[in-house]
């Protein structure tokens, strides 16, 4: 019977003869003068190669113990992670906060190697640290613009090193600050991580994005197919009227606008004030006469629930400034009327808000809100997309992208000539004055 393959018996294979014969040709031959001399080396150089490869290992371990790095085979992964759903670098990547964020030292994101873990980022090699004393082993520093300080800079940069521009703020009438007009901060920076999408690490970890739900299908035609079993949905369903609707059980009142600078770059205060006189407008903060404390609040979130519209407006009209006023409303049943420079439809799905400059003026603007007031069914459309989509709030993918760069080999060198023109003349600010002048003229136009 023939044995299968694994399970051959060595003796059908070698007579004892047969070994001895062998052994004896192998002992001939290591006899020789020339052999033994041969074999001598090879043992000699392999014993070295053991000796240099475990020297470099104890090295490595003791350079991470050194800098608080963890050993490389013990660098955390995600809870319910395996090792091969993760992409693990040979080398943990320093990342140095050369200042804080305001008053945070941690950039809000956090210390160590953990918050890349938290994260969820698919490389968790990076290790986030303020310990100045770590310059020279730091592979990233981040400098934040608001804080960026000429007579406090590093006094050493290596080679490799990529010196982070970090900025979530406008500040359209700040040129004067040093990170942009100093010519120290020529030829400094190598990347930039901000909220404008042409960013080297876009991140929008202060404010929010929005995500399609892994359970809604991506349709390439309309109508999709049904799934089997399942069947179309009712015409008298879709025919009900919506007066009971839940999402309209406590709405009595318009549009509320919570307000905490009167005066502004990008005149918001002025469009509203003009949108006050054609509708009722809740001002709540600074701006108004009504209050609701304490500030971001859950209580002054759920104050929303009483309202139809909510005026989502930016202090500057800035290309991508999207903040968290956006985010906000959008995660509230509620309907973003927007004041800002961004393009929106890049941020959110159709028929999620209501741009003002989809309108010739404010007063248009108020005969279209006080419209789906009164048509239930309309208003009921701006709801539509939450099927599809959830809102996060502070989301974290730029500080995996940041990790997965730090680790891309073939990232190529990079430096900015000067932040005044990438952060303020290559897309400029839209001026609030001239967007003002040009609804109130058309006003003027109609009267």
């Amino acid at each position: 019977m023939r044995s299968r393959i694994g399970l051959v018996d060595p003796s059908s294979c070698f007579s004892s003869q047969t070994l001895e014969s062998l052994i004896a040709s192998l002992a001939n031959r290591i006899g020789r003068p020339r052999n033994l001399v041969f074999l001598f080396l090879v043992i000699c150089v392999g014993y070295l190669l053991v000796i240099s490869s475990t020297s470099k290992t104890q090295q490595f371990i003791d350079n991470n113990n050194l800098l608080g790095l963890p050993e490389t085979d013990s660098l955390l992964l995600p809870e319910n992670q395996d090792v091969d759903s993760i992409t693990v670098a040979s080398e943990p990547k320093r990342i140095l906060y050369w200042t804080g964020y305001y008053d945070r030292a941690d950039m809000i994101f956090g210390m160590g190697q953990e918050p890349f873990i938290k994260a969820g980022c698919k490389v968790t090699n990076c290790w986030a640290t303020g310990d100045r004393t770590l310059l020279e082993q730091s592979d990233a520093v981040i400098f934040h613009a608001g804080q960026f300080n000429l007579s406090d800079l590093p006094s050493k940069r290596l080679q490799h090193q990529r010196y982070i521009f970090y900025l979530f703020e406008t500040l359209p009438l700040s040129r004067n600050y040093a990170v942009y007009f100093s010519e120290a901060a020529d030829h400094y920076f190598n990347w930039t991580m901000t909220h404008r999408r042409d960013s080297d690490v876009y991140c929008a970890e202060p404010y929010g994005k929005i995500r399609r739900k892994a359970s809604s299908p991506l349709m390439e035609q309309l109508p999709p197919t049904l799934p089997a079993g399942e069947r179309p949905v009712a015409p008298a369903k879709l025919m009900e009227y919506v007066q009971n609707h839940p999402r309209l059980a406590k709405k009595d009142k318009l549009l509320a606008w919570f307000c905490s600078n009167q005066k502004t770059h990008g005149r918001r205060e002025d469009y509203i004030r003009e949108l006050g006189k054609y509708m009722p407008v809740d001002i709540y903060g600074k701006c108004g006469n009504l209050t609701c404390l304490p500030k971001n609040s859950d209580r002054c979130n759920n104050l929303l629930d009483e309202y139809k519209f909510y005026m989502s407006a930016e202090n500057s009209l800035c290309a991508d400034y999207v903040s968290e006023k956006f985010y906000r409303a959008l995660k509230t049943d509620i309907i973003p009327v927007v004041y800002g420079g961004a393009d929106y439809a890049a941020y959110a799905p159709p028929h999620s808000y209501i741009h003002v400059a989809d309108f010739p003026s404010p007063k248009e603007l108020a005969e279209y809100l006080m419209l789906l007031d009164k048509n239930q069914a309309l208003y009921l459309k701006y709801f539509e997309w939450k099927k599809d989509y959830d809102v996060l709030r502070g989301p974290l993918d730029g500080w995996c992208d940041l990790c997965e760069k730090l680790n891309d080999p073939q990232e190529p060198p990079k430096v900015y000539q000067s932040m005044a023109k990438w952060w303020y003349d290559d897309v400029p600010c839209y001026p609030g004055d001239s967007f003002i002048k040009t609804i109130l003229n058309h006003n003027n136009m109609q009267e």
